[in-house]
């Protein structure tokens, strides 16, 4: 709408009841705009255990990314969770929120959780252990090693070096 303006939302002149409607904000679809008056009556039931709280822990996320994007607009100081926010935040309007994107649902729910771990250790996501169990991403023991050393674990060399 011109200006942004949502207040007079263009009529549905079928005369049929929609399944829901997308927001779109700057061509991109706005996840708390947007609405579907099915959901409750597929998600889980038909499609994969893990859909409904990963759609629920996504959004909560990119409102934390938009409330990070005010403070940084702002000027405040960004906490190390706004940081991850805005990462993440980036990386949910690109993958999922931007229009040109079309992927299956199981592997758009198999990315969510790739995005999830890309940016939030698994304590961080509020969810439901089993399925942190089931669906987050392992890292690899490359991976998980070099994350070690960023956290300044010492080498082997450095321990034998400092108790000799």
């Amino acid at each position: 709408m011109p200006g942004d303006d949502v207040t007079h939302p263009v009529p549905d002149n079928t005369g049929y009841i929609t399944e829901g409607q997308f927001y779109l904000h700057d061509g991109m679809i706005d996840p708390f705009g947007s609405l579907s008056r099915l959901k409750q009556n597929v998600i889980g039931k038909v499609t994969r255990e893990d859909h409904s709280q990963i759609m629920n822990t996504m959004i909560r996320f990119y409102a934390a990314a938009k409330e990070a994007e005010k403070k940084k607009a702002m000027a405040f100081e960004l906490s190390p969770f706004d940081l991850k926010a805005l990462r993440f935040g980036e990386l949910f309007q690109e993958r999922f929120m931007n229009l040109e994107v079309s992927i299956p649902l199981d592997d758009a729910l198999d990315l969510s959780w790739q995005t999830l771990a890309e940016c939030f250790e698994p304590q961080e996501l509020l969810m439901r252990q089993t399925l942190i169990d089931k669906y987050y991403p392992k890292k690899s023991a490359s991976v998980a090693a070099e994350a070690a050393g960023d956290e300044g674990s010492a080498s082997p060399d450095e321990v034998e070096s400092e108790t000799a």
